[in-house]
């Protein structure tokens, strides 16, 4: 995949804040849109236009419609008007069409941004009999709960991912700490690992400072048997938790295992080409899976390994996520089609050939086995990494509540406070914490 596709969970923080969006869907009443839509027109001949929208850097747009004309293709009175946008510019355009009752028929959603839109009664169940066309039979059921908001079906994962330490093999290797595989500890890092690679690396910090990623604590808490959210959207740890996860990673800093706080700021704050692995300032760093090629691309070789837990038998903590999910809207007149085009581009073949993995990894596990063997580079890693931890992945995280996108960017300027010196563990954990609770209305 290329650099410029989004990572879908550590993206750049985005000028478009859930409140934002919120604000803007403000005028959409919860218990029914307006039955404005957005083509939803039937010519004399019987054909159907469908509008689909997504968001996608150059290579997915020109891939999604090569995939969308092989469909039309396969369905001649389905007509498909195809239109996208760069993610901020495509959310706004969403909430707009939304808040004045259309949308499209058929839309890529950010599973960030399920629950909001789930909960404005936006989104169809697809699970009901009018899109049975939709079969998930080759689709994993851990996948498919990608799509479930409060145990209901509203989105079908367009791609599969999860999280890893993407780590520079040779200099672990030269360090003689190999590749770790799971089950490796905490302990491991902070006495043999970090020590090791400090030595045989002294121009690197072993690892970038993860500590403000919230997405981190979350692998974190699952190895501890807890969540950042629970399934209603409600806050799943405790304020001890996360002091905890605080005081932990104040330890790999003073250890010296972590980045320096202005390497760790620039890189929490920049885009890919500010990563403290890319400028050769450290051996590893935290990234979601569907990355790894523009780590090929923009460093070299890198290797994804699990994440350090707990102790060899805990879980080792990464959990199942969507690239992105297809969507309809729950007012479309054409929910079929809908159906019709959602599962030609999620389980056809031909649509996989044409689609290759500019979504992530196929979520149809067929789809996925045919084109492994054609993969290279940063993309045949992953697959393989994918497979290989599959059976150890934990659930997906449940659908953030409204306020969540603005918990991350405050996890990650509390954290720099503790590495600045401007706060102690306790007292950013309290103040987090509150955070927490005030932008959580069920916390």
């Amino acid at each position: 995949m290329s650099p410029a596709r989004r990572s879908p969970t550590l993206p750049p923080a985005t000028g478009l804040s859930r409140r934002r969006l919120l604000a803007s869907l403000a005028a959409l009443p919860v218990a029914g849109a307006a039955a404005g839509c957005g083509s939803g027109d039937v010519a004399a001949d019987g054909t159907v236009t469908l509008d689909f929208q997504w968001w996608g850097s150059e290579d997915r747009n020109l891939a999604t419609e090569k995939a969308v004309r092989l469909f039309e293709r396969h369905h001649p009175k389905i007509r498909v008007a195809t239109s996208y946008a760069g993610y901020d510019a495509y959310l706004q355009r969403l909430a707009t069409q939304v808040a004045a009752g259309g949308g499209p028929d058929v839309m890529q959603m950010d599973v960030a941004y399920l629950r909001t839109y789930a909960d404005r009664d936006v989104l169809a169940n697809l699970a009901e009999p009018e899109f049975s066309a939709i079969s998930r039979s080759r689709i994993p059921r851990l996948f498919q709960q990608t799509g479930l908001v409060d145990g209901t079906l509203v989105g079908i994962p367009t791609g599969v991912a999860t999280t890893a330490l993407f780590i520079d093999p040779a200099l672990w290797r030269k360090a003689g700490v190999g590749i770790p595989k799971a089950g490796w500890t905490w302990d491991d890092l902070l006495t043999d690992v970090g020590p090791k690679l400090k030595r045989a690396v002294p121009g690197r910090s072993p690892l970038t400072d993860f500590g403000g990623y919230v997405e981190c604590f979350h692998v974190w808490l699952v190895q501890r048997g807890k969540s950042l959210y629970a399934g209603d959207g409600s806050i799943g740890f405790s304020e001890a938790d996360l002091r905890g996860y605080w005081e932990l990673m104040e330890r790999l800093l003073d250890k010296g295992v972590f980045t320096p706080p202005p390497v760790t700021a620039s890189s929490l704050s920049g885009g890919a080409g500010d990563r403290a692995l890319v400028r050769k300032l450290s051996t590893a760093e935290f990234q979601i899976t569907a990355t790894a090629t523009s780590y090929w691309e923009t460093y070299g070789e890198v290797t994804p390994i699990p994440f350090p837990t707990v102790s060899a038998s805990a879980p080792p903590g990464m959990a199942v996520a969507a690239s992105s999910s297809l969507c309809v809207r729950r007012t479309s007149p054409h929910r079929r089609e809908a159906a019709l085009l959602i599962d030609f581009l999620v389980n056809d073949p031909g649509a996989a050939e044409a689609l290759g993995v500019v979504r992530g990894l196929p979520p149809n596990q067929r789809n996925l086995d045919r084109l492994a063997p054609k993969l290279t580079g940063g993309d045949r890693v992953i697959a393989r990494y994918v497979d290989d931890v599959r059976g150890d992945l934990a659930p997906p995280l449940p659908p953030a509540p409204s306020g969540a996108d603005e918990d991350k960017n405050e996890f990650r300027r509390v954290y720099q406070d503790i590495i600045f010196g401007k706060s102690g563990v306790r007292a950013a954990a309290g103040e987090m914490w509150d955070k927490f609770h005030t932008s959580v209305p069920q916390g």
